[in-house]
This record gives structure tokens, sequence and C-alpha cells, in this order.
């Protein structure tokens, strides 16, 4: 291979040290779906059985998935447009497997345009917490709080900029001053109150009855639809089909092993999720409430927990911190493949394409925000997969089913049967074996898996 420099011919970035790296990687996977959607995903699946077809999910999709997007990135060292190009020429294929890349970043840029939003409920409710929080708060009220913020544009767009301010403010350094330190403090923090929680949960709620719930599967209620939705979040849980890795891989040297980053990366994004789980779910039995509460598990059902418990107000705002911080590493991780891949293309410096790819995120933000309210009656068909789907919903429909996973699926596919065994192995690191049974999972067991959730979510 020709010697590794961005396009544009500005100097390489790089990851100053290893664990700057994985924290930041990790980051990138964990977010809204480990500390939101996981929880609620378990709920309203079964708990259990859930939780076991996720875990499986890690290690033989996701974890591969996450493998090809790192090698990729670092084999080529550009944007994710340019690095699967790069590699296609240097391997005589055609420039047209571009389109691997493009997909994950279009994918990047539709989740830029609601993931900000509801992060910005969540500083929203931080806010509500730091001021007294629900305390004596009824299940109406607690209910009708949530309602009222999504109802009022204004104050859904206060939070969505004050949201993409934080993102900006650290994307607009350089890769070791901006993303790398604000993981290195992020994610230890983050872990520390997380464990916090957890501790709450065991003293204040029921831990008992959630570590029962999340590990005592019942395979009675494993179901065609639980399997997919197991194996459709443990793909996504770990950040891939995005873009994500390929650009944080791309700022990679050579003395790290693909194989045990990804695995590493898989294990963290695993372990928060499952903390999560046992946290919210100790405090949610402790209470006596419906852990099938759905999306509005963190924003209806654990406000409620909290203000019947001991030092509620002061552990709600503990965890809100928490959910803004998670929500934050994710958000840093989806702008950076905007950044890097606009930055690239236009030579333009990076405070100038971070100003313009967050102003482009919040303009077609606002379709998400008044998806919720003015906008709440608007659909995009009356009948087909956009039925009864709100702005909102089209969108995280599109994202979530169509583009991520065929991101996944053709960036696992290039990586695995278009670059050349030998040239993935020279850039991989680590051992041959551990390359080999990476090539054979990206190469079957990740695309069919993969295929599956494709085509049962059209």
């Amino acid at each position: 291979m020709s010697e590794n420099r961005h396009e544009n011919g500005t100097e390489n970035m790089s990851w100053s040290s290893h664990i700057g790296f994985l924290l930041a990687c990790v980051g990138a996977a964990i977010g809204l779906g480990n500390i939101w959607k996981f929880p609620y995903m378990a709920g309203t699946q079964g708990g259990g059985a859930f939780v076991l077809i996720y875990l499986v999910t890690i290690f033989l999709i996701a974890i591969p998935v996450a493998a090809a997007e790192l090698v990729t990135g670092r084999m080529a060292r550009r944007n994710a447009v340019d690095s699967v190009i790069y590699l296609a020429r240097d391997t005589k294929n055609p420039s047209l497997f571009g389109i691997v890349g493009l997909v994950a970043v279009v994918a990047s840029f539709m989740l830029l345009t609601f993931y900000p939003v509801i992060s910005g409920w969540v500083l929203a409710y931080l806010g509500k917490s730091l001021m007294g929080g629900f305390s004596g708060f009824d299940a109406d009220q607690v209910a009708a709080e949530f309602n009222n913020l999504l109802a009022n544009p204004a104050q859904m767009i206060f939070w969505q900029v004050s949201f993409l301010m934080l993102t900006g403010f650290v994307i607009a350094r350089n890769i070791r001053s901006g993303l790398e330190k604000a993981n290195l403090f992020l994610m230890p923090i983050l872990f520390l109150m997380l464990v916090m929680v957890v501790i709450y949960g065991a003293i204040e709620g029921d831990i008992g009855a959630a570590i029962s719930f999340l590990f005592s599967p019942d395979f009675s209620s494993i179901t065609p639809d639980v399997i997919l939705s197991a194996v459709g979040h443990g793909f996504f849980s770990v950040g891939v089909g995005a873009a994500m890795l390929i650009t944080y891989g791309s700022y990679l040297d050579h003395h790290i092993s693909i194989g045990e980053a990804a695995i590493a990366i898989g294990i963290a994004d695993t372990i928060i999720a499952l903390l999560a789980g046992i946290g919210i779910f100790a405090i949610v039995f402790g209470q006596a409430l419906e852990p099938a509460q759905g999306p509005g598990l963190i924003f209806v059902t654990l406000p409620l927990a909290f203000s019947d418990m001991a030092g509620g107000s002061f552990f709600a705002a503990l965890f809100f911190l928490l959910v803004v911080f998670a929500a934050l590493t994710s958000n840093l991780a989806l702008t950076e493949v905007i950044v890097r891949f606009v930055s690239d293309k236009l030579g333009t410096s990076r405070a100038k394409t971070t100003f313009g790819v967050l102003l482009a995120s919040f303009i077609v933000g606002l379709t998400t925000i008044f998806s919720f309210n003015i906008l709440s009656d608007f659909r995009l068909s009356d009948n087909g997969v956009f039925a009864d789907k709100t702005l909102f919903d089209a969108k995280d429909y599109v994202t979530s089913n169509i583009l991520m996973p065929l991101g996944g699926l053709l960036i696992v596919a290039f990586a695995g049967w278009v670059v050349p065994a030998k040239t993935s192995l020279e850039h991989f690191g680590g051992t041959a074996w551990m390359h080999t049974i990476w090539l054979w999972l990206s190469r079957l067991i990740a695309p069919l898996g993969v295929i599956w959730v494709f085509i049962s979510n059209l």
C-alpha cells in the first residue's frame, strides 16, 4: 500500500494513547442505546430471554462488524467514503465501492437529525432534577411533565441547541485535545456514576428482582419477534453501521490489535448496558412499578420512582447527568464522521466544518422536534412502511432499519470479501488465529445475521 495520508494533504491526526483510543470507541458505542433503549427493550421483550440472545449477538455479529470498520479505517486512514474508495482502487476494484462508506456516512447524518433532540430531553430532565426533581409528584404529574416538554417546541429547541453546543465545543478542537481528552474525562466518570446508581438501587430498591429479571431467561418467551429485537439491538448497540469506528480507526496506529480492541469495545459496551439495566430495574421493582413502560421508562417511570425514594432528587440528577455523558460521547462520534468527511472534501478547518455540520443538524432536526407538536398529524404516507409514522418515526425507521443494517452489511462484506485476506492480516494486528476467526465470522455469520435483521425489518 502507498503511504497513508489524507487525500487533502493535511497532516494525519492520531490518538496519543491506547487507552484514549479505546475509551473513545467505547464512548462511541455507549449512548442512549445502552442506558435508555436497552433497559426498555429488555423490559418489554421478556427480560432474560432478550438478554441471552443479545449477548450471543454481540460476539457473533456486532464485534466482527466493529473489527471490520476499525481495520478499514486503519488500512486507509481517510474519511469513511475515501477509505473504501482507496482500498478498492488499491486492490484493483472499482471506485463504485465508495457507496459502502457513503451509506454509513448518511446514516450518521440522519442520526444527527434526531439524536441531539432526544439528548436534549435528557438535558432538560437534568435541569429539572437539579431544581428539586420530581419530589412529591404522582404518576399523572410525572407523565404531564414529559408531555408538556414534547408539546413545547421552543423549549425543545433550547435544549437541542444546548446539546449541540456541547458537541461543537469538543469537536472543533483537534483529535487529541478534543475527542480524546473528552472521552478520557467522561468515560471513567460515567462508569463511576453508573456504579453509584447500581449501589443506590441495591440499597433503596430490589436488586434481587432486577438480577432475576435480566439473567433468568424464560425460554418459553423466546419468540421470533424477541429474537429479531435482540439481534437488531445487539448489532446497533456497539455503534456499527454508521462509520463511527471507520473514522476512529483512521486515527489509529499499528501497535494495537484490532481484534482485541473490538472485543474490548463489545465487552465494555455490554457491561455498561447490563449495569444500567440492573440499576434501573432495581429502582423500578423497588417501587413496584411497571418495567415494560417502553420508551418512557427513564422519562416517566424512573422520575416517578425517584420521587418516592430517600435521596431521590440527588440520585435523579446523578442519573440524568450519567445519561447526558453517555449521549454526548456517542454524539461526538457521529459528528466526527461528518466533520471528517466534509473537511476532507472541502478542505475547510475543523472549526468552520463543525459549525456547518451542527447547523445542518439543527435545521433538519427541527423536523424531529415539530413531529411531536405542530407537525404531529403530518404523515409521509397513508400506507406502506411509512403509514402512521411521524417525521421522527420515519427518520428513525429509515436510519435504524435500512441505512445502519445496510451500512454494516456492506462494510463487513467489503472488509471480509473484497479486501484480500493478506492485506487485512497485515493491518489487523495481534495473532493470526484471531484474524482467521474474524475473517470467517465477517464472511459468513455476521453478514447472514445482518441480512436477516435487514430483511425482517423492511
